[in-house]
């Protein structure tokens, strides 16, 4: 694929000039960074937290990945800020009434946006996809009549009738702003009370937020590894209620009951659908041709698709720190559905699924002492999850449009053990720890058979796409028009990439403080078992206590065939190595 280099330069200096100006700003703005507090009593406090980082590739493209890209090309440079208001209320309303009836009565207030410029000034390729998602331009390089190949609504029929709206690379990629918090806080004896724009986090979430599904992720660009894993997480409009039901009932203490709703008729917020082949962190596959168009399927409006939990958590033999839950959430990941030929805009139409799930769980967390160690566990239970299956999905491609496609409700068993300690290496550091944490999180499907085959939805095998860019048979047929059957058990070859029905992965990460807490070194180290292994390291340094510099190196490896290690996992973007440089300034 021909990749247009001769902006490189342009976009060079453009990413040096953010990084370079945030960090002058920060040095400049240091000097004051000390007014934290609006008023004298230090009821209203403001902090904030915004950096520049530009990021640059380290390896070129591979065959499932458009558009290609070359090494020493910058892909990202992104402007972030994350500023927080918060007011205590009481002090107020005892100088207004003079009493003060609740405990605690305060409020929160924070702002998240974004914005990256590599649409505007990066390299020219991923201009150009964005231009033609937008229009759709066929294969002539003319304006395809029927608009974009990725739109959203909340019917199938505004999908047949072409009606759906179009999803902008921008909204998406290039900048984002909204109220990431707004709620009061509202305390009285064992009662707590939590109005508003906030997250909920039950699970584990250590660098690859598997367990951890109450709120939406933005996965747009993978949390934990290409992005911070608290700036993914999307919050939603909730009402939380937390009860202390006792402080010591024979071996239990510290009993509590946490609940939370979060109304269908108010927030349906979703993780964003990622769009293929207009950023340098779309997942594979390409685009499909201008005769197809990706529809996503929002949740309707309305009570019956509210999220809602409720979770019991006490202190067992004044060790064991343990949680029993369960919640309604929608996945994070939706399911694609072949819906057939639109009979409006003669286009071929997929769908994008999402149905809400139930989850029960339980977690325990305690000191192991022959270990020196805190060891935390978790099981979870995702009841009725939609699951990609191409017998199911993709039936009216396989059956020519005789039976419609529908898809699988499946129950998915997750969990994670994971171990967290300190470790002194005096050689190497001989004024302080090494902090080491570890995990081993699976996923199993009961629900597979040998005649039941279950596959990562929508990704195609990077074999099946060389295939068709040699001129054979088109990706994604394999498996569905070619040898039916083949993806389900069958004999023959499958397009689509194998989910085991027992997946895992182990992840660890390693850092430490050296110079008195201005120098922090760390690693982290993620293996997956279909054989995707990557390296994480990455170097901080304080200038200040308010500016930081950070830089991170990405490095993801598969071994063995083309398509092994190429899954649902970090495997899939083995293509994206990059190192980045981070100017952070902290107002806290």
């Amino acid at each position: 694929m021909h990749v247009r280099w001769e902006n490189c330069a342009g976009w060079w200096r453009h990413a040096v000039r953010g990084v370079a100006g945030a960090l002058v700003a920060t040095l400049v703005a240091s000097g004051s960074a000390w007014a934290l507090y609006l008023d004298e009593d230090r009821n209203i406090s403001l902090r904030l937290r915004a950096y520049a980082q530009a990021s640059m590739a380290t390896q070129g493209s591979e065959v499932q990945s458009d558009p290609g890209k070359g090494v020493g090309q910058f892909v990202s440079q992104r402007n972030f800020f994350n500023p927080e208001f918060e007011i205590k209320f009481n002090p107020y309303v005892e100088s207004w009434t003079g009493t003060s009836w609740l405990d605690e009565f305060s409020g929160r207030l924070a702002l998240w946006g974004f914005y990256d410029g590599y649409l505007d000034y990066g390299p020219q390729q991923y201009a150009n996809r964005a231009h033609q998602a937008k229009f759709h331009f066929d294969q002539n390089g003319a304006p395809f009549p029927h608009g974009a190949f990725q739109t959203e609504g909340y019917s199938i029929e505004q999908l047949s009738e072409g009606r759906g709206s179009r999803r902008d690379t921008r909204d998406v990629y290039a900048h984002r702003i909204r109220v990431n918090e707004a709620y009061v806080n509202i305390a009285k004896g064992p009662l707590f009370l939590r109005i508003g724009r906030q997250a909920i986090s039950w699970g584990e979430a250590d660098t690859i937020g598997l367990l951890d599904a109450n709120n939406p992720f933005d996965t747009t660009i993978i949390p934990g590894v290409f992005l911070d894993l608290d700036e993914a997480r999307i919050p939603l409009w909730t009402a939380r209620a937390t009860y202390q039901l006792f402080n010591n009932a024979g071996p239990f203490s510290s009993g509590f009951l946490d609940t939370y709703i979060v109304p269908g008729m108010i927030d349906q917020t979703i993780s964003p659908l990622q769009q293929q082949s207009v950023s340098p962190y779309s997942l594979p596959p390409p685009a499909p041709n201008a005769n197809t168009e990706v529809f996503d399927h929002l949740p309707a409006w309305k009570f019956g698709n509210s999220r809602w939990g409720v979770r019991f958590q006490t202190v067992i033999a004044r060790n064991y720190t343990t949680s029993v839950w369960f919640y309604k959430t929608f996945p994070t990941d939706p399911i694609s559905v072949f819906r057939g030929l639109s009979p409006t805009t003669q286009r071929v139409n997929v769908s994008t699924e999402h149905r809400l799930t139930n989850v029960a769980g339980v977690a325990t967390t305690f000191f192991f002492e022959p270990l020196n160690s805190i060891v935390r566990s978790e099981v979870e239970v995702f009841n009725n999850q939609p699951a990609f299956r191409v017998a199911t999905n993709f039936r009216a491609l396989s059956t020519g449009g005789q039976q419609a496609s529908t898809f699988d409700k499946v129950n998915i068993i997750k969990g994670e053990l994971g171990v967290d300690r300190n470790v002194f290496i005096r050689w190497l550091n001989p004024s302080n720890s090494f902090i080491w944490v570890t995990a081993f999180v699976f996923s199993y499907n009961p629900d597979e058979t040998k005649f039941k085959d279950y596959r990562a939805s929508g990704l195609l095998k990077p074999s099946a796409i060389r295939r068709e860019k040699e001129g054979g048979a088109q990706a994604g047929l394999g498996g569905t028009v070619i040898d039916p059957g083949s993806c389900d058990g069958g004999s023959g070859k499958c397009d689509y990439v194998n989910v085991s029905d027992f997946d895992w992965f182990i992840q660890t990460h390693l850092q430490s403080d050296f110079m008195h807490g201005k120098l922090t070194p760390a690693i982290t180290t993620i293996m997956s078992g279909t054989g995707a292994l990557t390296f994480l390291p990455e170097l901080s340094y304080r200038v200040t206590d308010y500016f930081l510099l950070n830089t991170k190196y990405v490095n993801i490896h598969t071994f063995g065939s083309i398509n092994n290690g190429f899954g649902a996992g970090l495997g899939g973007v083995r293509d994206r190595d990059q190192i980045w440089l981070r100017a952070t300034y902290q107002l806290n």
